[in-house]
């Protein structure tokens, strides 16, 4: 990646702050083009899964492979990671996803694995693209949930309203990216709800930043992102 984008995926975890407070949003999702290599049906895509609705029948275990994309875009950052043919403030993000999942309700160890790959940049509106070289896989030094919130059912102004149990989750990815001989470590949160029956697909928010490595500080980000993800099994 360019130290423009490292820059810029940077800058929103510094406002959030990398102890995991990292709070989700739309946050600057930028225009049209490609996803993991070429936007094209992303927001098609992301409709669809929203469009399933959040899940009511939330399982008490999963054990279950979800695959989808996200896409970002740059909120903030002067980093040059991106060269001179990319302004990061023009530029969406878009990268493929595999998430697995094992987990029984109550447990305690991390149930989320997998990683985000094949990671381009465009400018918004035109088929200039920058590939990033480099994975971001799931972490466990950052902090991750995953919560079943059961609703009883109730008897409200004399209709029976049914019994509800949805899920909610949050996840980290690290990882070191680059661009042109430009590297940056990345760290980037997901956050949402599970939809559809059984808790079939994940749609949330991403937040995220990249730290220069010519940046001596550890703790500060040079650029910021935010935008959306899904995933279905």
């Amino acid at each position: 990646m360019s130290k423009k984008f490292l820059m810029s995926v940077a800058s929103i975890i510094a406002v959030t702050s990398l102890s995991g407070c990292l709070s989700g949003g739309n946050g600057g999702v930028v225009g049209a083009g490609g996803s993991g290599g070429g936007a094209a049906g992303f927001e098609a895509a992301y409709d669809a899964v929203a469009a399933r609705a959040p899940t009511t029948d939330m399982p008490t275990s999963l054990d279950a492979t979800y695959t989808g994309q996200f896409k970002v875009g740059v909120n903030n950052g002067t980093a040059q990671f991106f060269g001179t043919n990319l302004d990061p403030q023009l530029a969406e993000v878009v990268g493929d996803l595999d998430i697995d999942v094992a987990w029984t309700e109550n447990q305690v160890a991390n149930p989320f694995s997998g990683s985000a790959t094949n990671i381009v940049a465009t400018l918004a509106g035109t088929s200039t693209s920058v590939p990033i070289t480099g994975d971001l896989t799931v972490t466990d030094a950052l902090p991750f949930t995953l919560n079943r919130v059961n609703t009883p059912s109730q008897v409200i102004a004399g209709q029976t309203i049914p019994e509800l149990n949805t899920g909610a989750f949050l996840f980290h990815m690290t990882g070191r990216l680059e661009n042109d001989g430009e590297q940056g470590d990345a760290t980037v949160q997901f956050g949402g709800n599970f939809f559809g029956p059984g808790g079939n697909a994940m749609v949330g928010a991403v937040v995220g930043g990249i730290n220069d490595l010519s940046n001596p500080s550890a703790s500060i980000f040079d650029a910021g992102i935010g935008g959306t993800f899904y995933a279905t099994q």
